[in-house]
């Protein structure tokens, strides 16, 4: 069990760590071609992407395995990387083919700024299916637990982030300049990378069968099952399965449990409230994140201090994995979300002590602990509403993490032009608000 949850935390680290690293690279480049106004946009559209992606995966999931769903997606990731490497490649091809004249030299930089600028939009949109893929390893992890643990194993994946501390923006610092005369082509390379050892990492994962391989049973397959064995088919075979068990013709209604519609899940469980926290959860962290590096651009912060920033950051999102699942197992999976909200306005309000690199490293770190606290114990809760039938798994994480997706992305999307359309104190003061209201 541990070995694959081990795994999982892995590419939970590799996947995400490469969606972190396109923010600082992005952000950087897209800031140094002076388009400020679009520099969240690449990961708006990744995350944006996602939400389609993850209303179909569950699905996918099913039918093909999660070993080569996992695998395909990496295969997307890696082409996104790679074409939005070219663009630094190109514009340094260009501009050293540039005549000395001055129309010339300024033609060939707006032509080289635009080819970086499409093809790093363009790179974005194949690498939102592992986004996809990544966020919902905090759900495939349920094959590995017991119910008891479950909370424990999401806080583990989850610690996987550490790696995409460590190996994400950290080492992007020095990626960066892995191609001379190419700024930040380097740092495509590395999610490249880090996305082929995603895909490594899930082909050495036992994951379970699909589901269209597992149900092919005979007879003699049916009459060796126990009750418990039941809650591993599905559907009509179910049902045929609890009257060969049952022995005298009568199924066992008590454990054969009926497939609910969505709308019936809906109404019966707390999806809708667990989707809603761990939409606010991600949407108040990624505004936070997202808009980072401007206001410590406008101060004069270099990229490396934004970069130790973002890594705080990042550490204080998954570090927390190590007690965070013990914190919901004795006090409760909404105590400890309420402390998580809390935890975020804390960490506004500490931006607004000064400007000094102390205070945006020990507010973004506090926003990063946040996160985890608001948003492991939701999730945990999801993956225990289909417990009882795997069969409802793709309507509840096809709801969950669309809907997720779909409003982080919007908000990353939109999120540069509000901050420069407010300015820092204010968009500052929103999120704050926000988070207050939130909590409350």
């Amino acid at each position: 069990m541990l070995k694959n949850i081990f795994l999982l935390a892995g590419m939970w680290g590799m996947g995400l760590g490469g969606a972190f690293v396109q923010l600082p690279a992005t952000q950087n480049l897209l800031v140094d071609l002076g388009y400020e106004s679009i520099s969240t946009v690449p990961l708006g559209i990744i995350m944006l992407g996602s939400a389609p992606c993850a209303l179909i995966l569950p699905y996918l999931l099913s039918r093909y395995g999660e070993k080569r769903t996992f695998i395909i997606a990496a295969c997307f990731g890696i082409l996104g990387a790679l074409l939005q490497m070219i663009g630094p490649i190109t514009a340094s091809t260009m501009m050293n083919e540039s005549t000395p004249s001055k129309n010339d030299q300024a033609a060939a930089e707006k032509n080289s700024a635009t080819t970086q600028v499409v093809l790093v939009v363009i790179g974005a949109l194949p690498q939102a299916f592992l986004y996809a893929t990544t966020n919902n390893l905090r759900f495939s992890v349920a094959q590995f637990s017991t119910p008891e643990f479950l909370p424990k194993a999401t806080a583990l994946v989850l610690l996987g982030g550490v790696l995409s501390a460590l190996l994400g923006p950290l080492l992007s610092a020095v990626t960066r300049y892995m191609i001379p005369d190419a700024l930040y082509a380097g740092n495509f390379i590395q999610i490249a990378i880090m996305y082929l050892v995603f895909a490594t990492l899930a082909s050495l994962a036992d994951f379970k069968q699909p589901s269209s391989k597992s149900n092919n049973l005979d007879v003699t397959d049916i009459g060796r099952m126990d009750g418990d064995d039941l809650s591993l088919i599905e559907g009509e075979q179910q049902v045929a399965a609890a009257a060969a068990v049952a022995g005298d013709g009568h199924p066992l209604s008590l454990r054969v449990v009926t497939e609910r519609t969505l709308w019936e899940i809906i109404n019966q469980t707390d999806l809708p409230l667990l989707t809603l926290f761990q939409c606010l959860s991600y949407n108040i962290m990624s505004m936070y994140m997202g808009q980072f590096k401007l206001p410590m651009a406008a101060l004069g912060y270099s990229v490396d201090s934004y970069t130790y920033a973002i890594t705080s950051h990042m550490l204080g999102m998954f570090l927390p994995g190590l007690v965070s699942g013990q914190i919901i197992s004795r006090f409760g999976t909404w105590a400890t979300t309420f402390v998580g909200f809390i935890l975020f306005p804390v960490g506004g309000a500490v931006f607004l002590i000064n400007d000094s690199i102390a205070m945006f490293v020990l507010g973004i770190t506090i926003v990063g602990i946040g996160w985890n606290l608001s948003f492991v114990g939701p999730s945990s809760e999801v993956s225990k509403i289909y417990s009882h039938n795997p069969s409802e798994q793709t309507k509840v994480l096809g709801f969950n993490d669309s809907i997720m997706l779909l409003t982080v992305g919007t908000f990353f999307l939109t999120a540069s032009k509000i901050y420069l359309a407010v300015g820092s104190k204010v968009f500052n003061f929103l999120l704050i608000g926000t988070g207050s209201i939130y909590t409350l």
